[in-house]
């Protein structure tokens, strides 16, 4: 059996494995109870393994009570059959999440690296496009219905609340940390939400981090027909990598919709090639729109810029534009928010525990360091290829950063489908890892014991890759 038909069987399996979770779990997300799970749950507490399991995720329930995380905030211990119904969305979102990480690493191995890819033809490569988009849109949509999510959920319903009274967020509550768009998007995702009864916010939340997903996958095909690179290997390497489907899915951050903002820019320089005054200025525009998304990809602006412009009395005063017209959304807010702008949303660092370099050595301000590297290092990248430029700002970012949320490690995942190499695949491994570990993610017990630095590692091999790559382009010129 050829390897295409191998990657069309094993999504036709994937798909009808995620039809009978979805048929399965439809009671867990249509009500908020159900006697069969919760009477599964009891049962399975009676034997040792079970209790086991069982205490594991108990832990985790009582954690996010603890933080006062959405439905969990109310939980008191007594409350036995609201505490199995958790359990039971608990036990449902891993088995969901273990089934979508087998399945996308059977897939990654038949198509992964090797000198031959698998060769599809055309009507076969239109059929497993079609099932890879069904299979990722699914699981995402089945995380998205079965589980509430985490701390950053309930901090969209307390921003959400607060501007949608016409108030202040940054002088309200230190729980938002980005520009006012993402605020103005969930304001009009809760207007959706209210014309749509009984369906819960968090769902409407993450089917929009869905439509997004499924807008950067078309880009990114776009990108590799450009390319000339295999459409079957990039939207698996993608749209089935557990990192973005964990992210989107289960946890609903954004980083992929910032990402998409760059990915739009690359895409219409690539294709705009004959037009090189407007190609740049779009790349310029989409790299400004993903800085405002979500400023962790501020680097990204500097690259494009970098990359795109040879003139520095030029690509200097663009950058000066894009970063006014982004702290100029601030300032409606900034009297009586001012504060909490420069200490939630400039200064914000996520307080996770030792990560990377400050697992090695302390240094109070070794993040202001970290800062001024992120305005340099672009600089001094050698490759006249884009996508390897801006795939290299993310590593260097997950490499040499002081401190990281677990979302962080989705903004590499859409450029490095674009180009896939073994350590992609070590990274999208170790990575993977530690989505299906994190107490803020599905918490599968074994996987838990999987601390932030593996991921770390996952990239730092992945980033010295790129590099050793990037000081090759030097002397081979790259088509743009």
């Amino acid at each position: 059996m050829t390897r295409a038909k191998v990657t069309v069987l094993v999504l036709i399996i994937f798909v009808l494995l995620l039809g009978v979770l979805l048929l399965a779990g439809m009671p867990l997300m249509t009500s908020g109870q159900s006697p069969a799970a919760i009477k599964l749950m009891q049962d399975i507490n009676k034997s040792y393994l079970g209790k086991k399991l069982m205490d594991h995720y108990f832990g985790q329930v009582a954690y996010l009570s603890g933080l006062k995380v959405g439905p969990y905030k109310d939980v008191a211990p007594e409350q036995l059959d609201k505490i199995y119904m958790f359990l039971a969305l608990s036990v449902f979102a891993a088995l969901t999440a273990l089934v979508g990480s087998a399945a996308a690493g059977i897939l990654f191995v038949v198509n992964g690296i090797t000198e031959r890819e698998p060769a599809f033809t055309r009507r076969q490569s239109l059929a497993t496009l079609a099932l890879v988009i069904l299979a990722g849109t699914v699981i995402r949509l089945i995380l998205a219905g079965v589980v509430y999510g985490n701390y950053d959920m309930t901090s969209y319903e307390i921003v959400t609340d607060i501007a949608g009274k016409g108030g202040n967020v940054y002088a309200e509550t230190d729980r938002y940390n980005y520009s006012p768009v993402w605020f103005i998007v969930l304001l009009a995702l809760k207007r959706i939400q209210l014309a749509l009864p009984g369906v819960p916010f968090h769902f409407v939340v993450r089917s929009f981090l869905c439509g997004v997903d499924l807008l950067t996958l078309g880009v990114l095909l776009l990108i590799a027909n450009i390319r000339k690179l295999p459409a079957v290997r990039t939207a698996i390497f993608f749209y089935l990598s557990p990192v973005s489907f964990l992210v989107t899915g289960y946890h609903g951050q954004f980083e992929n919709f910032a990402m998409l903002m760059v990915l739009i820019g690359i895409f219409v320089y690539l294709a705009l090639a004959t037009r090189p005054v407007l190609r740049t200025a779009l790349l310029w525009l989409f790299a400004t729109a993903g800085m405002i998304v979500k400023h962790n990809v501020f680097y990204e602006l500097i690259i494009c810029l970098h990359s795109s412009i040879k003139r520095y009395w030029i690509k200097v005063p663009l950058f000066i534009v894009s970063v006014i017209v982004f702290l100029s959304l601030f300032i409606p807010y900034w009297d009586a928010g001012s504060k909490g702008i420069i200490d939630n949303a400039f200064r914000y660092e996520p307080e996770l525990g030792p990560y990377g370099v400050t697992s090695l050595f302390q240094m109070p301000h070794l993040k202001y360091l970290f800062i001024a590297a992120m305005f340099i290092f672009p600089l001094f990248l050698k490759s006249k290829d884009i996508m390897a430029q801006c795939l290299l700002g993310t590593l260097f970012f997950l490499t040499f950063a002081t401190s990281v949320s677990v979302q962080y490690f989705a903004l590499p995942v859409a450029l490095g489908a674009l180009r896939p190499s073994k350590p992609f695949l070590l990274y999208t491994l170790l990575a993977s890892f530690l989505f299906l570990g994190s107490q803020y993610n599905v918490f599968i017990p074994g996987f838990h014991l999987f601390q932030w630095n593996v991921g770390w590692v996952g990239a730092v091999c992945w980033f010295i890759a790129e590099m050793r790559l990037d000081r090759q382009a030097a002397r081979i010129e790259i088509p743009r």
